[in-house]
């Protein structure tokens, strides 16, 4: 997955958006300004901590793990207004995780 870098402009139109904390992944990179930004508006940005476990192939989802996705998916935009890029792949690798 190609790293991220967000801006002041990005932290801006989070801050804008009523978003009071960032899960940002751990490859992640904020400029200086952006975090200026965050830091003024008491936004707080948080890193994914880094997994350092080898992927493990996993059985397809069942519906509890589907139903799980969607009200997960359900909160999120409900909280931030819109569907943050990324959401669903975040959820299901959470998801993954977790019954691991």
């Amino acid at each position: 997955m190609p790293r991220r870098f967000l801006t002041e402009r990005d932290i801006r139109d989070y801050v804008a958006q009523g978003v009071k904390e960032l899960l940002l992944e751990p490859d992640a990179v904020v400029t200086e300004l952006g975090k200026e930004c965050a830091r003024a508006a008491g936004m707080k940005l948080l890193w994914q901590p880094r997994t350092t476990a080898p992927a493990v192939p996993s059985s397809a989802p069942g519906p509890a793990a589907d139903d799980l996705h969607a009200r997960v998916r359900a909160a999120v935009i409900a909280r931030l207004g819109q569907a943050p890029d990324g959401l669903d792949a975040l959820i299901a690798q959470v998801l993954q995780e977790s019954q691991g």
